[in-house]
């Protein structure tokens, strides 16, 4: 009889499957990597407005905001400041991808980036345009036309300040 020991066999060319490399799980893994990099880039990144929109948002707030200028007897000063502020912050919207619009006054100011994209003197004009808007939106309710000519004035005046300092896109000849 033998009396020797043997020792235990390889059970891996039994186990079914097939040999997978190291640099085959890494190869799979840098691939993952890019593919989520890749989806949070363009979850991310801006998409920028077309071309005529901008410029058609800007003559809407525009229009919207000569219009209160003739009823500005029949309305109450807060709502006047709502409604400018709200044309302002729309204009923002479009002009800026700026989320102004969807954003109360405080987080407004709170965010560290908001409108570092206007060049200074716009930044200058408009930061106490919307605080005096903020301020009256919430102030008691009572006409004051004088006051809203004033408001209405300078946010058109800031208006158009913002937009001339707008890069414009001009659609490339045919």
């Amino acid at each position: 009889m033998n009396d020797e020991l043997h020792d235990i066999i390889d059970p891996a060319p039994l186990l079914p499957g097939m040999h997978v490399p190291w640099y085959s799980w890494v190869i799979i893994a840098l691939v993952i990597l890019a593919a989520i990099g890749l989806f949070i880039y363009f979850l991310t990144r801006t998409k920028p407005a077309p071309p005529g929109s901008v410029a058609s948002i800007y003559q809407e707030s525009r229009k919207h905001l000569e219009l209160l200028l003739g009823a500005i007897s029949k309305q109450p000063l807060s709502q006047i400041a709502t409604e400018a502020s709200f044309a302002v912050r729309r204009y923002l919207a479009a002009c800026l991808s700026e989320p102004a619009l969807y954003e109360t006054h405080e987080e407004f100011l709170l965010r560290d980036d908001a409108l570092d994209r206007l060049p200074a003197g716009s930044r200058d004009k408009l930061n106490p345009l919307l605080e005096q808007l903020a301020a009256l939106k919430y102030s008691p309710s009572h006409t004051d036309p004088e006051n809203a000519e004033i408001i209405l004035k300078k946010s058109l005046n800031t208006l158009q300040g913002i937009e001339s300092t707008r890069t414009k896109e001009i659609a490339p000849n045919p």
